[in-house]
């Protein structure tokens, strides 16, 4: 089956933020590059990239500034023709590789193609598949791969790391430090994957984590089955952790499960968790648990919980448009799409107020010439300043703890103020070669149209005032 490995590098956790750079590259059947598709995407004047971030992908902002070329609007009309060319030279369906992917880069690149007014599903024929899935279960089953690891691991903390640089270290496919550059990156993922093949018997390509598929038949009965996770504490016995669960409610790809353990100390919704095909991992044999009291617990849970389904699980979320970005639905797409596409935002007139209404003005923010002599131009940058680094942009999904401080978007004085602490912390430790990244992003700040327009508002009295 072909392939594609991808890898991205991003100007925040959150994707309201940026790529950076990214990575793909296509594989034939016996997992050898045959094509890829590689670049640069300049920094838009919405973004200002968090210090966490840059320090993890090491990118000089300015020096990238100097070399990408790429909006992010061309940037992901490349890759949506690269990978519309892939799926057309494979004939059929392509499995789409990263490490992790699943909880980051697959969502951060939905939301990058949709907000672009590009369709990132590919009438289902990227298949998303997570390196990281068949490294959990490679642990839980390959003698060579746990040992190999666990004894890189005891050599550091007594805490397990699957990491791609911790695993790859552990297997000699990597010396030194990960680069946590796109396209070396990808190399090393498609370097383990053919190691895990090889000497495990699993292909990422194939392998299905979510294995609670062939036990949906089940729903609402009562059965307990058991799932296996890596345990992290090495100081443990055990290698893995052993969890019963009972199976709510499903559908052909995902399923609500509860957790018997969380809801045996605490008998809340908090122990359901949602599972998706090709998303999640669910480790099992399949076999049934019959121990007496489990038993009990399920049926409890099933009583208690008997009005709980997929329709009705999910809260509406009231998040910034850009953290749930599958909140716009097919039609708002397509209008959307449309808009972009044409230019003109009249195919928006009948969706009234909406999410694809305020995608479209951030999309000509980030890509429109603006004249800051015309007073409406400024206007419309400092409102979506204000709003985003001024601490109002909405970052979960439903605010459940109100003294969370990640509810919120960075502020721009936060911003500053990671990028000072980390600032003092390298000088402590003499490392240089941070320095010169932060002092690059400051400079990046200072410079940025969100300073120009709305800094002496954000910042009072240590930035220039607005214009």
């Amino acid at each position: 089956m072909y392939a594609i490995f991808y890898d991205l590098e991003t100007s925040s956790k959150n994707p309201v933020g940026q790529i950076l750079n990214y990575s793909f590259i296509f594989v034939d059947e016996g997992l050898k590059p045959i094509d890829e598709l590689s670049g640069l995407v300049r920094i838009a004047r919405t973004q200002l990239p968090e210090s966490g971030a840059i320090l993890a992908n090491r990118t000089d902002v300015l020096e990238h500034q100097n070399v990408a070329r790429d909006s992010e609007a061309v940037a992901m009309r490349k890759v949506e023709k690269f990978l519309s060319g892939c799926i057309q030279k494979a004939q059929g369906a392509v499995s789409f590789i990263g490490y992790n992917s699943s909880r980051f880069d697959l969502g951060y690149l939905r939301t990058s193609l949709i907000r672009n007014g590009i369709p990132p599903y590919f009438k289902g024929l990227l298949v998303p598949r997570d390196l990281l899935h068949v490294a959990q279960k490679a642990y839980l089953t390959s003698e060579v791969f746990r040992g190999r690891v666990r004894d890189l691991c005891l050599k550091g903390s007594q805490r397990l790391s699957l990491s791609l640089q911790t695993v790859s270290h552990a297997l000699g496919l990597l010396e030194g430090a990960q680069v946590h550059e796109s396209r070396e990156d990808v190399l090393l993922t498609i370097r383990l994957a053919e190691w895990i093949k090889e000497n495990c018997g699993l292909d990422v390509r194939l392998y299905e984590p979510y294995e609670g598929l062939a036990l949906h038949s089940t729903v609402r009965s009562g059965a307990v089955y058991e799932i296996e996770e890596p345990e992290y504490d090495l100081s443990e016995r055990s290698y893995g952790a052993r969890t019963p669960m009972c199976l709510l409610d499903e559908n052909k790809k995902a399923a609500l499960w509860i957790n018997l353990d969380r809801y045996a100390e605490d008998p809340s919704a908090g122990c359901i968790s949602w599972r998706q095909a090709n998303k999640h991992a669910f480790f099992t044999s399949g076999r049934s648990v019959s121990r007496g009291e489990v038993q009990q617990l399920a049926r409890r849970a099933l009583a208690q919980f008997s009005k709980v389904s997929l329709a009705n699980y999910f809260e509406k979320s009231t998040c910034d448009i850009e953290q749930d970005i599958y909140r716009l639905d097919f039609d708002g797409l397509d209008l959307y799409s449309r808009a972009i596409k044409e230019g003109n935002k009249e195919p928006l007139a009948a969706l009234g107020a909406s999410d694809a209404k305020v995608l479209w003005v951030r999309y000509q923010l980030a890509n429109s010439e603006l004249d800051f002599a015309d007073p409406r131009s400024a206007s419309t940058l400092r409102q979506y300043a204000m709003y985003r680094y001024g601490g109002k942009l909405q970052l979960p999904k439903t605010i459940r703890r109100p003294d969370d401080p990640d509810n919120f978007h960075p502020t721009l004085s936060e911003l500053f103020g990671d990028l000072h602490r980390a600032r003092d912390v390298a000088a402590s430790e003499g490392r240089g070669e941070d320095i010169k990244l932060l002092d690059s992003l400051e400079s990046f700040y200072r410079a940025s149209d969100v300073v120009r327009v709305a800094g002496g508002e954000l910042v009072p009295g240590v930035l220039k005032p607005a214009v």
